[in-house]
């Protein structure tokens, strides 16, 4: 399944989704994960309401099960839940490997209904 980090420093899970400077988007298995790619922004780092610069954020997040994240405002969370994307603050401030480790694990032993779910459905869609 793909997942998205958003990351100021491209070491932690520390961004804000509307701030986030790189999202980095992983595919994400029980057997391990791989980096596939890494969407950079340059403008809107730090305007709250504008709220144009979701778009772009969400055009990365294309084909990602979901996203960790620092936090997310009301804007984000709406547009994240009517792609089907799913944000995850659990990892807030920590290493993206923990993150990864952490859903690797969980898709290796007894994972959610919903992520079991998550995973099945990225294996169908292209």
């Amino acid at each position: 399944m793909r997942v998205a980090i958003a990351t100021q420093d491209m070491a932690r899970v520390d961004a804000h989704l509307g701030w986030a400077r790189h999202l980095m988007v992983y595919d994400v298995s029980a057997e391990g994960y791989r980096h596939l790619r890494t969407t950079s922004f340059h403008s809107g780092l730090n305007q709250d309401g504008d709220h144009g610069k979701l778009e772009a954020r969400f055009e990365a997040l294309t084909g990602c099960s979901l996203v960790f994240v620092a936090d997310v405002g009301p804007d984000g969370e709406h547009g994240l839940a009517t792609r089907r994307i799913a944000p995850m603050r659990q990892f807030a401030g920590q290493p993206i490997a923990l993150a990864l480790d952490a859903l690797r694990d969980s898709l290796r032993g007894t994972p959610s209904r919903w992520l079991r779910r998550e995973e099945q459905r990225s294996r169908t869609e292209p």
